[in-house]
């Protein structure tokens, strides 16, 4: 696990493999802007992915599972498990 830079996401872009960072405004759905990841090429990651984890404070979590009510997550800097309702 990496612990140094919180912006950056241990996980790559998932489309083209480069590296990922916390970036202010770049997710925009109708006319609202919201903080997300983003990898050096533009492409930018759903937030409803990368939840902030309670115990930590970092959005650098992946989804594990989940119910019809609720997603699983598991924050990838300090391990925590939580749930998110859908």
């Amino acid at each position: 696990m990496m612990f140094g830079n919180t912006l950056l996401r241990s996980l790559p872009c998932r489309v083209c493999g480069a590296e990922v960072l916390w970036t202010q405004n770049a997710w925009r759905t109708n006319g609202h802007a919201s903080a997300a990841y983003v990898c050096l090429n533009g492409h930018v990651t759903d937030p409803a992915e990368t939840r902030q984890c309670p115990a930590c404070g970092v959005h650098d979590t992946e989804i594990m599972g989940g119910s019809p009510g609720a997603r699983q997550h598991r924050c990838r800097r300090c391990g925590h498990e939580f749930e998110v309702p859908r």
